[in-house]
C-alpha cells in the first residue's frame, strides 16, 4: 500500500493549515450577516423551536434543508450568533480538504513515475492538490460563509473517495461493498447540498464505465446507486409533492430567458473560464472584486496540467478530471445572472486543484528526471547539482510560504477591510439588530423595512404582511422572525407605506434599515414629537426615550 508516514504527517500540517484559515478571527470576520445567511439562521432557529425540520425551506427561492439542520445543533448550543452559523461552513471547508488527499491519493494510484524526496508520486499529487484547495482564497472565502454551496465539494469528493476503493486490488470482496454502500450514501447526500449538485450523475458514468469491466462490477454500482438513491429519497419524495421548487431559481436565471441564449452561452463562458486567470467574480461576498480566482502559479500549474494530457495520468483519469471540470461549469454558464459566478461554479474546484497537483508533478518530473541525468552524466560536478538541487527546494519552499502569505493578506487584511465588503455583509443591519437586542421588550419598537427583495412571511402567522429578504438580519440577531416573538418582544416590522400604522402615542422606537431618501418628515408627520438621533451610524427616531 502506498501509504507513506511522511505524506500523512504533511496532510496532517495541510489539513491544520486548512483549520487555521477556516476558523481563525471566525467572529469577527465575515463583518456582519448577509441576509441569505440570516433566512438560514431563521430556518433553523424555527425548527429547533417547533421541532420540524424540513428536506426542503421554500423562503428566498427554495433551498435545500440539509445545511439549515446541521446549523440548528450549532445555534442550539451557541445562540443567535452569525459566527454559529458560519461554523458549520467552516467544519465542511475544512474536512474537504482532508478529503480531497484521499481521493487525490487513490485517485492517482497508479501514476508513473518513482518517488521523490521519499513520496511517491500519487501522493505528491494529493499533497499538492489538498494544498492548493487548503490556501485558496475562493474555497477560504466559502468555508467562512453561512451559504449551503460549501457542502457540495465536500460530498463528491468524500463520495468518490470511497468509490474509487472498489478498484483496489487488496481489498475483499466485501470491503469493497461497504465502500461502495458508503460512497453510493455520500455522494447521495450530496443533493441536499447546493442546486449546481445536480449534474453530479453524468460525471458517474466515466469510472462506472471502468467498473463493468472488473469482477462484480455492475453488483458494486448496483450496490453505490442503491444507497445514494435512499440518501436522495427524502428531497426526491418532497420534489415529487412540490414540482415547483424543483425549478425554482433555476428557471428565473437561466440563460434561456434571454433573447439570445446560445450568445450568452458563449460569453459567459468566456467569462467563466477567464475568472480563472484574468477577471475574477466582482462581488465582493464571493471573490476579491475582479481578482482572479486562482493565485496565479496555481492558475499557471492548472493550465500545466491540462495540456500534459495524458502523459502520466492516463486516459481514463485525464478525462474523469476534465470532465468534472467541465461538467460543473454548466450552472455557471447557463445562468444569466452575476457571470462570472464563483459560488455556482465552486464544485469545479476540487478537479481544478487536482489538475494543478498532476501539473505540479510534470513539472517536478521532468526537473528530477534533468538532475538524474546531469548527475550520471557528469559525475565531477555533482557539487553543483547538489547545489541547484537545494537551491530548487529553497525556491519551492519559498512560493509555498508566499502562497500561505498572500492568501492571508488576501482574505484577512485586504478583502476583510473593504468598505464594499462590509457593505456587501449587511454590517449596518447587524448593528441595528444587534442594538435592538439591547433595547427594553417592554418598549415599542418598528423597524422600517425600506428596502426591496424578496418578500418572506412570518412563519406562524401568514395574514401578517411579507416583509422583504433584507429584514431577515435584524430578524435573526433578534429572534424575532415568527410573529409571536414580535408581539413579545415588542418589535414590529413595518413598510414605507404603512408609516400611518405606527401606534407611538407615549414612547418607541423606529429604525429604518436604509438611510436618507424623505423619511425624516415622513416619520415626523405620521408621529408628532418624533426625534431624529444618528450617533450610532444608523438613523433612529424616538420618542418618550432616552437616546444618547
Amino acid at each position: 500500500m502506498l501509504n507513506s508516514k511522511k505524506a500523512l504527517f504533511m496532510a496532517a500540517v495541510i489539513f491544520l493549515i486548512a483549520v487555521f484559515f477556516r476558523f481563525w478571527e471566525l467572529k469577527s470576520v465575515p463583518p456582519g450577516l448577509y441576509p441569505d445567511e440570516a433566512m438560514n439562521g431563521n430556518n433553523a432557529l424555527y425548527s429547533l423551536k417547533t421541532g420540524d425540520f424540513s428536506v426542503f425551506y421554500p423562503e428566498n427561492n427554495g433551498r435545500e434543508g440539509l445545511f439549515m439542520n446541521i446549523q440548528a445543533v450549532s445555534l442550539k448550543f451557541f445562540g443567535n450568533e452569525p459566527w454559529a452559523l458560519r461554523l458549520i461552513s467552516a467544519i465542511f471547508g475544512s474536512l474537504t480538504i482532508l478529503g480531497l488527499f484521499y481521493f487525490g491519493r487513490e485517485f492517482s494510484r497508479g501514476l508513473e513515475g518513482a518517488k521523490i524526496a521519499g513520496l511517491y508520486p500519487n501522493e505528491i499529487l494529493a499533497l499538492s492538490a489538498s494544498f492548493f484547495l487548503a490556501v485558496s482564497f475562493w474555497h477560504i472565502n466559502f468555508s467562512r460563509i453561512g451559504f449551503r454551496a460549501i457542502m457540495a465539494p465536500f460530498f463528491i469528493v468524500w463520495g468518490f473517495y470511497f468509490l474509487w476503493l472498489v478498484f483496489r486490488d487488496d481489498f475483499s470482496n466485501r470491503l469493497k461493498y461497504l465502500a461502495a454502500a458508503f460512497g453510493g450514501f455520500v455522494f447521495g447526500l450530496g443533493a441536499h447540498s447546493y442546486i449546481a449538485y445536480r449534474v453530479a450523475p453524468l460525471l458517474l458514468l466515466i469510472p462506472f464505465f471502468k467498473i463493468l469491466k472488473r469482477k462484480n462490477g455492475y453488483k458494486q454500482i448496483a450496490v453505490f446507486l442503491f444507497f445514494a438513491f435512499i440518501a436522495f429519497v427524502p428531497l426526491g419524495v418532497y420534489y415529487l409533492q412540490n414540482p415547483g421548487d424543483f425549478l425554482g431559481r433555476t428557471s428565473q436565471v437561466s440563460i434561456f430567458s434571454e433573447i439570445s441564449p446560445a450568445k450568452s452561452f458563449f460569453v459567459n463562458s468566456a467569462k467563466t473560464l477567464g475568472s480563472l486567470w484574468f477577471s475574477g467574480d466582482w462581488n465582493p461576498r464571493h471573490n476579491l472584486p475582479g481578482a482572479p480566482l486562482l493565485w496565479w502559479p496555481v492558475g499557471i500549474l492548472f493550465a500545466a496540467g491540462l495540456l500534459a494530457g495524458t502523459t502520466s495520468v492516463g486516459l481514463f483519469g485525464y478525462v474523469f478530471l476534465v470532465s468534472w471540470f467541465v461538467i460543473f461549469l454548466i450552472p455557471a454558464v447557463f445562468s444569466s445572472e452575476g457571470v462570472p459566478h464563483a459560488l455556482r461554479s465552486i464544485i469545479t474546484l476540487p478537479a481544478i486543484m487536482m489538475v494543478a497537483g498532476y501539473g505540479f508533478w510534470e513539472i517536478l518530473r521532468k526537473i528530477s528526471s534533468w538532475l538524474k541525468r546531469q548527475t550520471e552524466g557528469f559525475p565531477e560536478k555533482s557539487a553543483q547539482i547538489s547545489r541547484i538541487r537545494f537551491e530548487l527546494v529553497l525556491l519551492f519552499s519559498a512560493i509555498i510560504a508566499a502562497h500561505i502569505a498572500i492568501s492571508y493578506a488576501n482574505y484577512f487584511v485586504r478583502w476583510a477591510n473593504l468598505t464594499e465588503t462590509r457593505f456587501a455583509f449587511s454590517e449596518n443591519y447587524t448593528e441595528i439588530g444587534r442594538w435592538l437586542n439591547e433595547q427594553p421588550d417592554d418598549l415599542k419598537k418598528y423597524v422600517l423595512v425600506n428596502t426591496g427583495g424578496v418578500l418572506v412571511s412570518a412563519p406562524d402567522d401568514f395574514s401578517v404582511k411579507p416583509i422583504p429578504m433584507p429584514a431577515q438580519t435584524v430578524m435573526f440577531l433578534t429572534g424575532t422572525w415568527p410573529q409571536s416573538e414580535r408581539i413579545r418582544k415588542n418589535l414590529l416590522y413595518i413598510m414605507p407605506e404603512d408609516i400611518g400604522k405606527i401606534e407611538c402615542a407615549d414612547s418607541c422606537l423606529i429604525v429604518p434599515l436604509e438611510n436618507g431618501g424623505n423619511l425624516s418628515p415622513k416619520l415626523k408627520s405620521a408621529v408628532e414629537g418624533l426625534k431624529l438621533n444618528l450617533n450610532r451610524g444608523f438613523a433612529v427616531f424616538y420618542k418618550g426615550v432616552d437616546i444618547r
